[in-house]
């Protein structure tokens, strides 16, 4: 009986987390209203205010959403494997697969604002990297190390701690073009080929030896792990 109340509460927030995030998509921060979000929410203003007190406590709350859930689950797993050339493989394609298989993100609306906020003022974007690029970039820098000390790993004339980075660019700007209901590129070529394709681009400029790729790369074994993952956030 006491936990009722408390529990529609949670329900009307994660309504409105949810409402807001896809009307932040399309009008940016900035040019957001919190009489659109309370709209979009189907709430009053003043039971916004309750729950959410400023716009910027909003988006503290759909960065929140974003650490919970399946794929976060998933992030946290693979940020917990040994380091080594198999790891990076699979960090690499988790990557990809995350942008390039839209239905495999908890919140396409999520890619969608941060398009905005890289063309406006880019800070939603910084936050959220602050909260998951660092651990990221640090098991990355730790399999690249010991992919070296492998022999896996062929010189290159690039920064190492700009790999990763270039990696996520990859993957972004495919997200991108894939986007529109009739991709701004025919790639002529399904999402789990591009997946792969893409995977095989990024590996080999990050410096991975052909054969190394060749020896770790499975990517139906992944890309069922993907599905696994997919299904656990469909039935949550």
């Amino acid at each position: 009986m006491n936990n009722s109340p408390r529990l529609r509460a949670d329900e009307r927030r994660n309504a409105i987390v949810e409402a807001a995030t896809k009307v932040f998509a399309d009008n940016g921060f900035h040019g957001t209203t919190t009489r659109e979000l309370a709209k979009a929410a189907g709430v009053s203003e003043a039971l916004l205010y309750k729950h959410f007190p400023s716009k910027e406590s909003l988006f503290s709350a759909m960065l929140a959403a974003g650490a919970n859930g399946a794929l976060s689950n998933e992030f946290k797993r693979i940020i917990a494997l040994e380091p080594c050339t198999a790891t990076l493989v699979i960090m690499v394609h988790f990557m990809i697969s995350y942008y390039v298989r839209r239905d495999a993100s908890e919140s396409s609306a999520l890619n969608i604002l941060q398009v905005r906020s890289l063309l406006e003022d880019g800070e939603f974007v910084r936050i959220r990297h602050s909260r998951f690029a660092p651990a990221w970039i640090a098991k990355f820098d730790e399999c690249l190390k010991h992919a070296a000390a492998a022999g896996d790993l062929r010189e290159v004339p690039m920064r190492r701690d700009l790999r990763v980075w270039f990696v996520q660019h990859i993957a972004f700007s495919l997200m991108l073009n894939l986007h529109p209901k009739v991709p701004a590129i025919d790639y002529d070529a399904d999402r789990d080929t591009l997946v792969e394709q893409a995977t095989w681009f990024a590996l080999l400029g990050v410096g991975l030896a052909e054969k190394a790729v060749r020896r770790h790369y499975d990517p139906k074994a992944l890309a069922q792990m993907a599905q696994r993952v997919h299904g656990a956030v469909v039935n949550e």
